[in-house]
């Protein structure tokens, strides 16, 4: 797997529920963000789409924030979740307070902290784009759309794209996810 995504191909995986899907594409992910030659410079650089908040909060909080956060924090890679369930203007000690009721959260991180590598904030994202950005499609449309979002994609460093739970796009939704992905496309060049 990570030998096609050093070599820029695409990669379609597809088996049953919890035999590693995850895993297929973090791995691969936290190989190139570890190999950046420019790691501390701000820059989307995986975009991680998912088709529903619960799906991406559920990845977010015990799969992708315990690697990034708890194992490669020393790394300085840096994530964030922009999705409707992060407030415009929310402020980051309301957002850790509210993880820190989640105990099974902090578990997973190992800790009672929420690591300082995870941008809980909208303006956090904004102001220094994460290297790796959890969203959905309709949340995607807004930022591509909304001119208050361009400094998420402005650096033009996005390596990779995952579409996670890719068979719950059918017909018109289908359709508007690839009309969508081609925005993407055309935005950065």
């Amino acid at each position: 797997l990570t030998l096609g995504c050093q070599e820029g191909k695409s990669l379609l995986v597809a088996t049953g529920t919890g035999s590693g899907k995850t895993e297929s594409f973090l791995f691969p992910i936290a190989d190139r963000l570890l190999r950046d030659p420019a790691p501390n410079e701000p820059g989307v650089r995986c975009l991680i789409i998912y088709p529903m908040n619960s799906l991406a909060n559920d990845q977010l909080y015990y799969r992708i924030a315990p690697l990034f956060g708890r194992y490669l924090k020393d790394f300085g890679i840096k994530f964030g979740r922009f999705t409707s369930h992060i407030r415009a203007n929310a402020d980051r000690k309301e957002e850790e307070s509210q993880l820190k009721n989640n105990d099974k959260l902090l578990n997973a991180l190992g800790g009672k902290n929420i690591p300082a590598n995870w941008q809980l904030t909208r303006e956090e994202m904004l102001q220094n784009p994460p290297h790796i950005l959890i969203t959905n499609y309709a949340m995607l449309e807004h930022l591509l759309l909304l001119p208050r979002n361009a400094p998420l994609f402005a650096q033009n460093k996005l390596q990779m794209i995952v579409l996670d739970e890719i068979h719950t796009y059918g017909g018109a939704q289908a359709t508007e996810v690839a009309f969508l992905l081609r925005k993407l496309k055309n935005r950065l060049g």
